[in-house]
């Protein structure tokens, strides 16, 4: 069996378009997002499907008094995490599912879930887990920012069809990589079945990592629903490219859901 590209974690932004500078805007993006959505100033933070949480590691490190938590199922991700954030004291990792989950911390002001990583929890049942779970682990009134990437319509394909193929290098290595569609039925509430094939050329050998991602279609009015049913939620904004003024219909690349615990 062909090894995953989260084994790698120095690889596998950069091998999802990851670009320069991103995690840093979105850290002040999601400050703002706090600032205007909460009446309290937020300190501790659950970062969901962390890997090796750089966006915690910015929050807590910055001497700004962040309190971060990261939970990622990933044994390769959560090490990585902790020996990027060894100097870190206020940046804490367990390895947990991300559907259904306990910690044993006390409540936190707000949670997130970046990477556009939302739309994998494809099941009903679980989607509702884990927004339960996501709720008992905050405040009542904390925030809960989800970023998701735009789905546009994507025609159906019958058999397995390449998509794309384009190179990247990371971690002083060049990456090259293949992605293609897989069929989806038609009562699906599947977006897409992602393949991603990555050739991670090392200077001892190349390493062929193979990714299947099921994408659900997830949508303003859909996250809006999910949070209503969990019991746990109400969304009170959805913003696009991390603006605060740009309206949904111009939206480019992805947008943030913020869901307030009731």
């Amino acid at each position: 069996m062909e090894p995953s590209i989260y084994q790698y974690p120095d690889v596998f932004r950069r091998a999802h378009l990851e670009s320069p500078g991103e995690i840093p805007a979105e850290v002040l993006f999601l400050q703002q997002v706090w600032k205007r959505h909460r009446k309290r100033p937020v300190h501790r933070i659950l970062d969901i499907a962390c890997g090796d949480s750089p966006h915690g590691r910015l929050l807590a490190g910055n001497g700004n008094g962040f309190e971060v938590v990261g939970i990622d199922r990933s044994p390769a991700m959560i090490a990585a995490g902790r020996r990027k954030a060894k100097a870190i004291a206020n940046l804490r990792f367990y390895r947990r599912p991300i559907e259904k989950f306990t910690l044993p911390e006390r409540p936190f002001d707000a949670a997130i879930l970046m990477s556009e990583t939302f739309p994998v929890i494809v099941e009903n049942s679980r989607l509702l887990s884990h927004l339960k779970s996501v709720g008992r682990a905050l405040k009542r009134g904390g925030l809960y920012c989800i970023d998701i990437d735009r789905q546009d319509p994507i025609p159906r394909v019958s058999r397995r069809t390449m998509w794309r193929e384009r190179t990247a290098r990371a971690a002083g290595v060049a990456l090259d990589i293949r992605e293609f569609n897989r069929p989806v039925v038609w009562h699906s509430p599947l977006h897409s079945i992602y393949e991603l094939e990555c050739t991670i050329n090392f200077p001892a050998g190349a390493v062929t990592t193979r990714d299947l991602i099921p994408v659900r279609y997830t949508l303003p009015s859909t996250l809006e629903l999910a949070a209503l049913a969990s019991g746990m939620f109400k969304m009170v904004a959805a913003y696009c490219d991390l603006s605060f003024a740009k309206p949904l219909d111009k939206c480019r690349y992805r947008w943030t859901g913020v869901l307030r615990r009731v």
